[in-house]
């Protein structure tokens, strides 16, 4: 007898370092609460990877698994949810101004989105964390660092788990084994007759981030 396939649910966990690394699934439409920009109908699945970003680098920095939904309620209230997402750096200024920040154990210095690769490694280097693009339109979170075969390389932790996407997949230098996320594959009939799988957590050049926000630690 064949067992049912297990799919992944809201959110997983990945050991790193003999440490849980929390990681979501961003595509389960379990995360059905409101992160809209002037009523427009989104949720935390439609329109939330700014948000599951900063959590991981919440994590990250203090071992603190933040509340998503509260965090969402705070971007809208401070201005950190804009038009096409999540404005990160009017999220980052109003987590400062409240407290929040220091709170989860970084610095935010209002930077603004940031393309100096020097400045990423050397952040990663010294413990802090960042959220960027890979490509336009979504935000991830870096947690790490390393130098692999002469490469500088950064840990990837990835809400909408693309590292088999087109625009994502040739610069994939590893997967995390226990970050898979599966989810199931539903054909025009609404059956599942299948599964896709595909992983949260890779590791990938230090070049391919864009228009990234540095997090420092507070040590």
């Amino acid at each position: 007898m064949k067992l049912p396939v297990e799919f992944t649910g809201l959110e997983g966990r990945c050991l790193y370092q003999e440490k849980p690394v929390r990681f979501f699934n961003q595509s389960h439409k379990g995360w059905t609460h409101p992160y809209e920009y002037q009523n427009n109908g989104s949720n935390l699945h439609s329109a939330g990877c700014g948000i599951f970003s900063l959590a991981v680098v919440i994590q990250r920095m203090c071992g603190l698994e933040a509340d998503v939904n509260a965090l969402a309620d705070f971007s809208c209230s401070c201005g950190g949810r804009g038009d096409d997402g999540t404005d990160r750096p009017a999220l980052l200024a109003g987590l400062t101004k409240a407290g929040l920040a220091e709170k989860y154990g970084f610095r935010y210095d209002g930077d603004g989105l940031v393309n100096d690769h020097e400045q990423l490694w050397q952040t990663l280097s010294a413990g802090g964390c960042a959220m960027c693009n890979l490509r336009v339109g979504h935000i991830v979170a870096v947690i790490d660092c390393r130098l692999q075969d002469g490469e500088r390389q950064m840990l990837v932790v990835d809400s909408a788990h693309e590292s088999d996407a087109p625009k994502v997949r040739e610069k994939v230098r590893q997967v995390l084994p226990g970050s898979e996320i599966l989810n199931p594959s539903i054909n025009q009939a609404g059956l599942t007759v299948g599964a896709s799988a595909s992983y949260a957590m890779y590791w990938m050049p230090v070049s391919a981030a864009i228009d990234f926000n540095l997090l420092h630690k507070i040590s």
